[in-house]
Parts: C-alpha cells; structure tokens; sequence
C-alpha cells in the first residue's frame, strides 16, 4: 500500500504529534510504501537522511512552508500513485478537503487532543477557530478519524461528526528500544523520579515539587530527575530553590533520543501530573507516549488524572492515577511507590508486559493499516 503521511510539526526537537509522525510513519514502513509530506525547517538534511522512509519538504521560509503545502500534496499523489493519505493533524486535512473532488485519493485524519480546543490566546490558534466550519466539512469527508484517546474521540463527536466513522487507534512505543535494563540495581542507592516532558504549565513539574516536599518534611528524600526544555523552566528552578530541593532536584534540559532508554532504566518511577488549566485549551494532555516509554521500561507510573492519559496508564495495574491538582495525593502516590517495591515491581512487569503484547508501534500501525483498508 502506498501512503502518504503528513505532518506539519515534524523535526528533530518536536513533541508528542512530531513523535508520533516519525514513528507511525517507522512503523508503517514495514509492509507499506511511506513517503512523508512535512513543512520545511532549516538543516533538515541529517534528520531527514536517517530516515526510514522519503521525506518531501516544503521551503523553510514562514508562511510560504505552509501554503506550499496545497501544491505539493497533490503532485505526490499523482507522482507516487497514493493510495491513501494520513494527516497527523486536522489542519493540513483542509488541503485535501480542498482537492478532493480533483483528486480522490481518500484521507484520513488523526486527533491527539489540544488541536481540537478553540480560543484566542494566539493569532494561530484565533484562525483555527476561524476555521471550524471548514474543520467540519474536512472531517466528514474524510474516511476515517483516529483518536488517539477515548477523551479525543469525545472532542470529535462532539463537533457533531458520526461515531461510525471515528476509531481510536491509540499511540505507541517502540518496545525493542525502551525495555528494561539488565544491569544490576543496588536497592540502597538513593531512589529517582523521572520525567521527561516538555516545560509547559499542564506537565505538572510544580505540583511534583510541592509533592517532593511534603515527603521531605517526612523525612523521605528521593532525587528527582526533569528532562526536558520549555518556558516554565525558569520557574520551576526558582520554585526548587524556595522550597529547598536543591539537592534532590536535577534538570538536564533536551537530551537526544538515544539518551532516553538508558535514563529510564537509571530511575525508578516514573511520574507526571499533567492538568487541566482552566482558560488554556491549548494545554491539554491528549494521551502521554511517555508514560508508554516508562511502561515498556518497567517503571511504576504515577500519573494525573486528566484529558487522554486513563488510555496510556492503566490505574492500578501499570500505574497510579492521581488528582493532579492535589500535591498530597501526588505525595501520597509517591511515597506508597517507595515504600511497597512489590507493588511497584508488579506495576513495571505489568507495564512491559501491556505494552509489548499490545500497545508497541508495529501493533498500531498494523491496526491502522487495517482500518484504513476496511473505511476506504
């Protein structure tokens, strides 16, 4: 099957949706023909070249990166015979909404989450709600929806398009390269907490600190590891200094892909509170593939409670699930981790074991694969 996936936020330093481009499209590679469609970013080539599959680029100059997209789309579907087209996001479905009478190639639409949420915090996000009707019309006539989560489904339908043409195809994890470690552990070291996520508001670095508080007032002291970069980053490092975490805090700021297997399996538990923040659509969990990562490592979760992530943490089975806008049951969550390592084994086993026998990217992509076959 030839496919054509396109993904507007596609780089070496892209979040959750640019993540889930490069490895649906990995994963699709092994038994389809996958050229990706994506906008133009300066010095794409290194990036590009290690490439599974073809990427096609727009120019990397602002605005014309994404009108160019209207142009290129059409001449790889009739240059490389598609089959059919996957958009990552509503917003470059548009496109072939508007060709589609020319061009019938079906397409289908992936939603994660934030995308979906209308406001006016920023000029972009003002003209996607400018764009809501055309939104809509893309959106049925498309021949397929994925959700990534049960919570982004329930944003689909409730711009009134049909159930029977939305399936949630969760994300996934490449489970040969995040596994657990064979090196040996000493259980009196020092235990860790990682996160690794972006440093934006609904992530819940601050509430994890006020947790790690809490616990040292009871004289339980684990380190706590932040990998990740964003605009809370000043914040969060002053906020560690208040409440006298120093010693116990690390930020490593971005670290490369490589680098993030053997930092899971360097910690212990894996938490992240993500929230919703009331007046920020735009901040809004979808689903979390890194609560996957930590799950395929083995790692207990402790995770908040909020948008799509009761679909990537499974509660009381490879996880916690945790009011995060309460710092106490973050603590309480934690330190339960600590102190019952049973219980925080067989929560890792079981993480391994789910995402291995059913949430690994190849097992996703094949699901897609067949339902974009069954709805074409």
């Amino acid at each position: 099957m030839n496919l054509l996936v396109v993904g507007a936020d596609f780089s070496p330093y892209s979040g959750g949706i640019g993540t889930y481009t490069r490895e649906i499209a990995s994963f699709l590679t092994l038994k389809n023909q996958v050229i990706v469609l994506a906008n133009g970013i300066s010095n794409p080539k290194i990036f590009d070249n290690n490439s599974p599959y073809r990427i096609i680029r727009t120019p990397s100059f602002p605005v014309l990166r994404h009108l160019a997209l209207f142009i290129y789309l059409p001449w790889i579907l009739r240059r490389y015979h598609i089959d059919a087209v996957l958009h990552v996001v509503w917003t470059t479905a548009l496109i072939s909404h508007f060709w589609h009478y020319l061009i019938p190639a079906p397409y289908f639409v992936s939603v994660h989450g934030s995308e979906f949420h209308d406001d006016t915090l920023t000029w972009r996000r003002r003209l996607k709600g400018y764009l809501r009707k055309w939104r809509l019309l893309a959106l049925q006539k498309s021949k397929g929806i994925f959700p990534v989560s049960n919570y982004s489904a329930r944003l689909v339908i409730s711009l009134g398009v049909e159930r029977e043409r939305i399936e949630v195809i969760s994300n996934g994890v490449d489970t040969k390269r995040f596994k657990p470690s064979a090196n040996y552990k000493n259980p009196d070291e020092q235990k860790k907490l990682l996160t690794v996520a972006r440093l934006d508001l609904h992530k819940g670095h601050d509430r994890v600190l006020e947790a790690l508080a809490i616990l040292k007032a009871q004289g339980i002291t684990p380190q706590y590891i932040i990998v990740g970069q964003g605009d809370e980053e000043i914040r969060l490092k002053k906020m560690t200094q208040t409440l006298g975490l120093e010693n116990q805090v690390e930020f490593t700021g971005f670290i490369s892909g490589n680098q993030l297997p053997p930092m899971y399996n360097s910690c212990d538990i894996y938490v992240m509170a993500s929230r919703e923040i009331p007046g920020r659509l735009d901040l809004i969990e979808g689903f979390g593939i890194s609560f996957l990562e930590a799950g395929a490592s083995a790692m207990p979760v402790v995770a908040g409670d909020s948008g799509g992530v009761s679909d990537a943490v499974r509660n009381g089975k490879t996880g916690i699930l945790v009011n995060p806008d309460k710092s106490d049951d973050i603590a309480s969550a934690i330190k339960r981790l600590l102190i019952d390592e049973e219980l925080a084994r067989r929560l890792g086993n079981e993480g391994r074991r789910w995402t291995e026998t059913q949430m690994s990217w190849e097992q996703v992509a094949e699901r897609l694969v067949n339902s974009i076959q069954r709805m074409a």
